[in-house]
C-alpha cells in the first residue's frame, strides 16, 4: 500500500472515529451529567450526610448510660403505632450516635424504615426520620436507575457507562499527537481556543480512570450478564447475595415479642465474645431466625449470635476464605464506589463523575463552531463557483 493511500485510510479511519466519538457524545450528554455528577456526590456519602444533619452527632460521649429498651421504647412511640424494630447501630467511633431503626406498620417496603437517633451516654433523642437522607437517596436513585427503575432504569444507566466507554477510548485515540512529543500535547496548545484545550486536556487525564468507572459500572449494571461473563475466568460462589448479617435477602418478619430484652441479648453475647469486643450492630429475632445477631469491632470473630428462646450465645466462625469470583466482584464495586480505596481514588472518582459535565459544554461549543465554519466555507465556494460561471 502506498504512502498516499495509507494516509487517506487513516484519515477515514479518524473521521470515522470522530463521528463515533461526537454523536455518542451529543447523544448520551443528558444522561452521562446526572449519572456522574451523583456519582461524584456518593463518594462522600458519609460526609455529606454528616453535614446535611449535623444535629444526629451531637453526642456528649459514645459510652451507653441508657438501657437499649428505654431507647426502643422512645423510638418506637415516635414511629407510630405497630413500629418493628429493624435494627440498633451503635457506636463505632467517637461522634457517633445510637440509631434505632424501625420499619412502620404502613411501610411501602422494607427499605421504607425511619430513625430516631439518641446521645449515647444521656438517652436525648437528636433527630428522628426516614433512615436515608432524602437528598442522598435522590442521588442514589439517580445514579442508580435514573428515577426510571420501572422502565428499566438500572440498564439505562448500563448503556450510558457503554458510551461513555467507548467516547473515554476513542477520545484517546482522537488526541493521540502526530507531530508533537506526548509530554507537549499533554499540556496547554496555544494554538488551540480555550474550549478546546479544556476537552482535550482534561479527557485525556481522565479518560483512563474514566474507562475504568464505565465498565465497572457496566459490571454493576448488567449483574446476571456480567456474572456469566466473569464466571467464565473466575470460581463464582454459590448461592445469592446475603443482607446483613449474613441473613438472606428478602421479606423478613420480626417476632412480635421476644423472651430475650435487647440488653439481655447484649449482655448475653459480650460475655460469650473475647475481651475488647464492642458491639456496633444489634438486630432482633425474625421467624426465619429466632436469634439476637451482634456485629462486634476490636476482635478476630465478626459477630455473635443470641437464642432469644433459651439465652445462648454463640460465636459465629470468620467467613470462609471467599471464591475469586467473589473478590473480584468486591474489588469492582470497591473501585466504582470508592470504598476502602482511599482518598486519592476517591478524588479521582469525584473529578471524573463532575467533568462529564464539562465535556458535553465545551464538545457542544466546539461542534456549534465546526459547524459555523462549514456552513461558512460552502457558502464561500457556492460564491465562487458562482462568480466563475
Amino acid at each position: 500500500m502506498s504512502t498516499s493511500s495509507r494516509s487517506t485510510s487513516s484519515r477515514r479511519l479518524r473521521t470515522l472515529w470522530r463521528d463515533i466519538h461526537l454523536w455518542l457524545g451529543i447523544g448520551f450528554c443528558l444522561l452521562a451529567v446526572p449519572v456522574g455528577i451523583s456519582g461524584s456526590l456518593l463518594v462522600w456519602h458519609d460526609g455529606i450526610e454528616e453535614v446535611l444533619a449535623p444535629q444526629r452527632h451531637a453526642t456528649t460521649g459514645d459510652a451507653l448510660g441508657i438501657p437499649l429498651a428505654d431507647l426502643i421504647a422512645t423510638a418506637t412511640v415516635r414511629a407510630g403505632e405497630g413500629a418493628v424494630l429493624s435494627r440498633v447501630a451503635l457506636p463505632a467511633e467517637a461522634g457517633d450516635p445510637v440509631e434505632v431503626v424501625l420499619r412502620p406498620a404502613d411501610a411501602a417496603s422494607p427499605r421504607a424504615t425511619v430513625s430516631v437517633w439518641f446521645d449515647p451516654p444521656t438517652g436525648a433523642v437528636l433527630d428522628e426520620g426516614p433512615s436515608a437522607n432524602a437528598f442522598m437517596r435522590l442521588m442514589h436513585d439517580l445514579h442508580g436507575n435514573l428515577l426510571v427503575p420501572q422502565f428499566s432504569g438500572r440498564q439505562i444507566v448500563g448503556w450510558v457507562g457503554v458510551a461513555m466507554l467507548v467516547l473515554s477510548l476513542s477520545g484517546i485515540y482522537l488526541w493521540w499527537p502526530r507531530r508533537l512529543s506526548l509530554v507537549r500535547a499533554l499540556g496547554w496548545r496555544r494554538n488551540m481556543r480555550p474550549t478546546a484545550n479544556l476537552h482535550h486536556m482534561f479527557g485525556i487525564w481522565i479518560a483512563i480512570p474514566l474507562a475504568v468507572l464505565s465498565l465497572t459500572g457496566m459490571y454493576l449494571s448488567f449483574p446476571q450478564t456480567s456474572r456469566a461473563v466473569l464466571g467464565a475466568f473466575v470460581e463464582m460462589p454459590e448461592g445469592g447475595p446475603r443482607g446483613p448479617g449474613g441473613r438472606p435477602r428478602g421479606a423478613v418478619e420480626m417476632l412480635a415479642e421476644t423472651a430475650l430484652t435487647p440488653d439481655q441479648a447484649l449482655a448475653a453475647g459480650l460475655a460469650e465474645a473475647a475481651p475488647g469486643a464492642r458491639a456496633v450492630l444489634l438486630m432482633p429475632p425474625s421467624r426465619q431466625a429466632p436469634e439476637w445477631r451482634i456485629n462486634l469491632t476490636g476482635v478476630e470473630t465478626p459477630s455473635v449470635t443470641v437464642a432469644d428462646a433459651t439465652g445462648v450465645a454463640r460465636l459465629q466462625p470468620p467467613p470462609p476464605p471467599a471464591a475469586s469470583g467473589d473478590m473480584v466482584r468486591r474489588w469492582i464495586r470497591w473501585i466504582h464506589d470508592g470504598n476502602n480505596t482511599g482518598p486519592l481514588w476517591q478524588a479521582v472518582i469525584f473529578v471524573g463523575g463532575l467533568l462529564p459535565l464539562l465535556f458535553a459544554i465545551t464538545g457542544i461549543m466546539m461542534w456549534l463552531r465546526r459547524r459555523k465554519a462549514e456552513k461558512a466555507l460552502a457558502a464561500k465556494r457556492a460564491a465562487a463557483l458562482a462568480a466563475s460561471n
